[in-house]
């Protein structure tokens, strides 16, 4: 009895058995995820794997969606971060196809890292099982497809992406391909229902596989179209339902993506694709920890270590070949050649592998076209402008290479004894294994951990509503931000603080070196700014400050606005201030103004006044600047052509001169140009961020004016700020 025919007779008696074969395949993978990522199952209640970044995040995302699948998704969106933004959650990815397994774990145990640590180790498991499915069906070759799996579940691409545990998840893509292959030979609409399970779970784990695993699908389609194994009418009924299918689970997910990229601009520049984009040697090189291939082989740019291992690229290649060459029919009912397998997915990874290289194609950085196929698809696809690291379809690279392996490896058996082609196999195996294998990193975090923190937040939690400031807001970051924002799980309060792949126009703000929170001189101007925007609590933890002369300074800084201050809770070097309600100052009546034009003043400054009309050009991209640091000595003179009752002046900063608003900024009237009096003294901050929040563009200060009679205006800025210029973009002036 040939080799081919011992495997044929096993196929079938393991195809007689699927739950048994299904229960072995599934204990194997657990068990060697188990021993490549040990001593992780000892710490899988109290650690993370890699670090206290990315993994804290969306262990608290994971945590968010457990509650809200708990209480029917109500209020999903609205993650308790970013305050005082609407649809937080979808500043990230909402990890939704991945808590619906987790949220059992985190439900029953109360412990969200222990949940994350399933969905950790469950990846490995996925990704081997779904890949075994695919290639046992396509080759009838068991040992073919367990050396194409484990090639695929234990990739050296892991190793750079441990902390993205929705990159991890990329195993729905077999097991969908595989289902999907069993509708076109079989007929079987629940096969095609299990494709729309996998397709739905892969999207909902991870935005960027629900475009990337589109591709190999639409080939797939398109390739038993052409072959017409089914009825096409069928074929089209029944993808128009699956299509309709898709696009209504998705509908409330695109929207609330959609109302805050439209609401914030939340879109990835042509720039940041091309950088994060994998250049042709990106697949030649790994993560520095790969124990094999790390001292040789790493290097390359961010997202783009994209080796797939000598193996894998070796047996596809066999494989490759082998099918080309000989064409043998692999499967019993000689409808599905080895030709047309190896075709389709190495169509499948040459496609991907061309997209990977982004909107800009480039080999040893040097670019081979303005303008690749991703560059086309961006102009017709929806949504592909929101994706940052184009280098992750490398995982379709993979799917396809791990087919042709497990090709390759089936026409490996087929020249060897049964014995040596064991041997073969328990080899290449090992092999692919050891190229994807590094020592597992974790690091300890106790849900319990921090003494003082915790009273702290037992005693937020205890506390009437209200938004929370976490100081401090920069330093050691991302770990700071992460914490906090996992704390909200226990305390159950908005927070101002977030961290994700985008950041909310205040965030931004306030991560601004010039930002005033950052200087304790000023913590009392800024927190009427804070208690206007909602927000009830300062939490201060001394101990997490870089510099803990900082931390001191911010802490009599606070202490001593007690007029601001309802109450003070102290826990150790935890210190939380409540902050007092604010009750907004009588505005000035402003309505029936009309813009002053410029023909009917004349101005003059103090600091290049050759500059002065770019503040008066209604371009926001050209400005005035005093063209040195704030020493308190700079202003702008406005003389009218006859005297009016100023309503308001409006200065427009813009983003990116954040840093350069005026420090003390008084603003005088005259009406025979000698007697000034003041009509508004202050920093500007309140008006500044009340703008910012408006529209984070052009970051206005809208100054409103008490009944005056004017004949010439003064802005005097007497503050100092080291090294900021005073800017303005743009000036507007309206009278009564």
């Amino acid at each position: 009895m040939t080799i081919l025919s011992r495997i044929t007779r096993s196929y079938k008696h393991l195809h007689a058995t699927p739950a048994r074969e299904a229960t072995t395949v599934i204990t194997a993978f657990t068990a060697l995820t188990l021993l490549v990522t040990y001593p992780m199952i000892r710490e899988i209640g109290r650690a993370l794997p890699n670090d206290l970044g990315d993994p804290l995040l969306n262990t608290w995302i994971l945590g968010w969606d457990a509650d809200r699948i708990a209480n029917g998704l109500r209020d999903f969106w609205a993650a308790p971060v970013f305050y005082p933004y609407q649809n937080a959650l979808a500043y990230s990815e909402h990890l939704l196809g991945i808590a619906v397994f987790t949220a059992p774990v985190q439900w029953l145990t109360g412990n969200p890292v222990l949940a994350y640590n399933v969905a950790f180790l469950f990846s490995y498991v996925l990704a081997g099982t779904g890949m075994y499915l695919l290639t046992a069906s396509l080759t009838k070759s068991r040992a073919a497809a367990v050396v194409a799996s484990v090639a695929f579940a234990f990739l050296p691409f892991r190793a750079d992406h441990l902390p993205h545990i929705q990159v991890l998840m990329h195993g729905w893509m077999p097991v969908g391909l595989w289902a999907l292959h069993r509708y076109f030979t079989l007929g079987s609409r629940t096969s095609l229902l299990a494709f729309v399970v996998a397709f739905l779970l892969q999207g909902l784990s991870n935005g960027y596989f629900l475009y990337y695993f589109s591709l190999p699908v639409a080939i797939v389609v398109i390739v038993e179209l052409v072959r017409g194994r089914l009825p096409r009418l069928r074929v089209a009924t029944d993808m128009a339902l699956v299509a309709s299918l898709v696009l209504i689970t998705f509908a409330p997910v695109a929207l609330a993506y959609y109302e805050v990229r439209w609401d914030q601009n939340l879109t990835r520049s042509r720039a940041e694709m091309i950088r994060f984009a994998a250049d042709i040697t990106s697949y030649s090189h790994v993560a520095p920890s790969l124990s094999l291939w790390g001292d040789v082989l790493s290097g390359g740019r961010p997202e783009a270590k994209l080796f797939p291992g000598f193996g894998l690229i070796t047996l596809s290649t066999v494989g490759l070949a082998a099918a080309v060459v000989r064409r043998p029919r692999l499967n019993a009912d000689g409808r599905l050649s080895a030709r047309a397998i190896a075709g389709v997915y190495a169509t499948i990874a040459l496609s991907a592998f061309v997209l990977s290289l982004g909107p800009e194609p480039t080999a040893w950085g040097e670019t081979l076209m303005s303008s690749g196929p991703y560059d086309w698809l961006l102009k017709v696809i929806p949504g592909l402008d929101g994706l940052r690291a184009i280098s992750r379809i490398a995982v379709v690279v993979y799917l396809g290479l791990a087919v042709l392996a497990a090709i390759g490896v089936r026409f490996i058996l087929d020249w060897l004894p049964r014995r040596a082609g064991l041997i073969a196999c328990v080899m290449l195996t090992g092999v692919v294994l050891a190229e994807g294998y590094r020592p597992m990193p974790y690091v300890n975090f106790e849900v319990q951990a921090g003494p003082d923190d915790d009273q702290a937040y037992e005693w937020l939690r205890e506390s009437p509503p209200g938004a929370v400031l976490e100081l401090p807001f920069i330093g050691a970051e991302p770990m700071n931000t992460a914490r906090f924002m996992y704390r909200t799980l226990q305390h159950k309060h908005p927070i101002v603080n977030g961290r994700s792949g985008y950041l909310s126009p205040l965030v931004h703000f306030l991560r601004n070196a010039a930002s005033p929170i950052h200087n304790p001189e000023r913590l009392a101007e800024v927190l009427p700014v804070f208690r206007a925007l909602g927000v009830q609590y300062i939490v201060v933890h001394e101990s997490q400050f870089a510099n803990q002369q900082h931390a001191r300074l911010t802490l009599e800084a606070l202490r001593g606005s007690r007029d601001q201050l309802f109450r003070i809770a102290e826990f150790g070097t935890t210190t939380v201030f409540w902050l007092t309600e604010w009750h907004a100052p009588p505005l000035t009546d402003i309505t029936n103004l009309t813009r002053i034009a410029r023909s009917e003043f004349q101005v003059t400054a103090s600091h290049m006044p050759q500059r002065l009309e770019f503040a008066f050009d209604g371009d926001l991209d050209t400005r005035w600047l005093s063209g040195q640091q704030q020493t308190g000595h700079e202003w702008i003179e406005i003389q009218f052509d006859r005297p009016r009752d100023l309503g308001k002046v409006y200065i427009e900063i813009a983003r990116r001169s954040l840093g350069d608003y005026p420090r003390e900024l008084l603003v005088e009237v005259a009406n025979d140009g000698t007697n000034f009096q003041t009509l508004y003294r202050g920093a500007g901050m309140l008006e500044l961020m009340q703008g910012f929040l408006r529209d984070e563009h052009r970051a206005p200060i809208d100054i409103r004016l008490p009944p005056n009679r004017t004949s010439t205006l003064r802005l005097r800025q007497t503050g100092q700020a080291a090294p900021w210029y005073w800017s303005i973009h743009e000036l507007t002036l309206w009278e009564r």
